[in-house]
């Protein structure tokens, strides 16, 4: 089985793929919903539609009598009086209706993709003891280390695979990406520094460039430490090797800069390169990166390459989502 990634990148990946916070609050909910089915098949929503949802977000028995309730709260991060705020509302929320139309509630349970600080986990231990007393409902709290427990166990395979289809064991080989219409790229960096270079066709180097950019977008979204952190290892080797080339290759230059096989060489490297433990990239993954680091201005192809980069003035192509998530992760600095 797949290790899954530390709570604080699991779940941003919700963020990652619907673009929006509520896009990621509703994937998540339905995440909730499904997880529970794997406990109790007979759990059930209810639409907010123009109205209330009652504060129920996931339910098991009857509104007519007693029911169980899960309440999803997207909280990437407990900050303080803004969470405690929104579940207090929820709570009382579903405690007014359940007095106006006669129902009870058996347990209500707080769900939460995150892990809270010390003392907001001290507030919420109190809080609940003080609404068992005040209202006879028992609470517990759903949060990150919880949800990612569950969603590692064999009975939750399907909830896992559904929302998580990328997550592999480490040192799986790695699927290349493939595009048709390569013209979107015409303006890249890369294939400019290729053309500075005498390079004429380029079609196949975009097609490199984008094999490694849908990687480092999909190593993003998986959210696994070691593979993003293997991920960039690889462009530091790749690097190094590239400056290798370039500074043996530096007196060969033409009055151009141009240097002979210089774009060659450092390819054929690359394809053949060792990975990172913890990484399995395809030769194409390898070039493509090669690619990313002169696109990302790290590296050239002639000896004024750093001029040329200096006077494109398009945005860069190569994404870093990749070092944003281990940021946003904690993971950078231990």
């Amino acid at each position: 089985m797949p290790e899954l990634p530390p709570v604080a990148i699991l779940f941003k990946r919700f963020e990652y793929e619907t673009a929006t916070v509520a896009g990621a609050r509703e994937r998540f909910q339905q995440m909730v919903t499904d997880l529970v089915l794997q406990l109790n098949p007979a759990a059930n929503e209810v639409a907010a539609g123009s109205g209330s949802d009652w504060g129920i977000d996931t339910y098991v028995g009857s509104l007519d009598e007693s029911i169980l309730v899960w309440q999803s709260k997207f909280f990437l991060n407990w900050r303080g009086e803004n969470e405690r705020g929104q579940v207090r509302k929820s709570f009382n929320e579903i405690i007014k209706k359940a007095n106006q139309n006669s129902f009870t509630i058996g347990k209500w349970f707080l769900c939460i993709p995150c892990i809270l600080p010390p003392e907001e986990q001290l507030w919420f231990d109190n809080w609940k003891q003080k609404q068992r007393r005040a209202t006879g409902v028992q609470i517990e709290l759903w949060n990150g280390v919880r949800l990612r427990n569950y969603l590692g166990q064999e009975d939750a395979k399907s909830v896992r695979e559904a929302y998580f289809p990328d997550i592999h064991a480490a040192n799986t080989p790695l699927s290349v990406s493939t595009v048709r219409d390569t013209s979107t790229l015409n303006s890249a960096l890369f294939v400019r520094q290729l053309e500075e270079a005498g390079i004429v066709e380029t079609d196949g180097a975009k097609g490199l460039f984008f094999a490694a950019e849908a990687l480092a977008r999909d190593i993003a979204g998986r959210g696994q430490e070691e593979e993003m952190k293997a991920f960039l290892e690889a462009h530091l080797n790749l690097l190094t090797s590239w400056e290798d080339e370039f500074n043996t290759s530096v007196p060969t230059a033409d009055e151009r800069g141009r240097m002979a096989s210089l774009v060659l060489r450092v390819l054929q490297g690359a394809a053949s390169s060792a990975d990172p433990p913890g990484i399995s990239l395809r030769p194409a993954h390898r070039r493509g990166i090669t690619h990313r680091l002169v696109e990302d201005r790290r590296a050239g192809w002639v000896l004024h390459w750093r001029n040329v980069a200096d006077d494109h003035t398009e945005p860069s192509l190569a994404s870093n989502e990749v070092e944003l998530v281990l940021e946003e992760g904690g993971s950078l600095h231990g």
